[in-house]
């Protein structure tokens, strides 16, 4: 890759704020089993954990029919797991999925642990700021 073609592709840093955005989109939002009412993302965050059998994937890129879709998923206190859809358009998934397949080659690590990296900082920024539903 040259360093003209490296310039314009995005870097995963680029895609925090937009999924930060779609995440915080989706609430208010309710547990289908307890009720628990979760106000904005960054309460569900502060109430809810990455569940035991999703701590290595809890970021996922899901490809149905070769459209990406990234969930995250996140435990209730009640023990129902929920989903976040941290939603971009279908131009930014392409975008989103060679991103992180570059940034995985360059590193030398599994595109997996790259995902992992995106939603740390996804969640580090969303800690960090009051989220609240725009």
């Amino acid at each position: 890759m040259d360093m003209e073609e490296k310039s314009k592709r995005k870097n995963i840093e680029e895609f925090v704020e937009i999924m930060l955005e779609a995440c915080e989109e989706q609430f208010p939002k309710k547990c289908s089993c307890c009720g628990r009412y979760f106000e904005t993302f960054q309460d569900f965050l502060s109430h809810t954990i990455i569940p035991v059998h999703s701590k290595d994937h809890s970021l996922q890129l899901i490809d149905s029919q070769d459209l990406h879709d990234v969930i995250a998923f996140r435990n209730c206190s009640c023990g129902t797991t929920m989903t976040v859809q941290c939603a971009v358009d279908k131009p930014q998934k392409k975008e989103l999925v060679h991103a992180i397949s570059e940034e995985a080659r360059e590193r030398g690590v599994e595109p997996e642990d790259v995902a992992q990296l995106l939603r740390d900082k996804v969640i580090k920024r969303a800690k960090a700021c009051n989220t609240t539903k725009r």
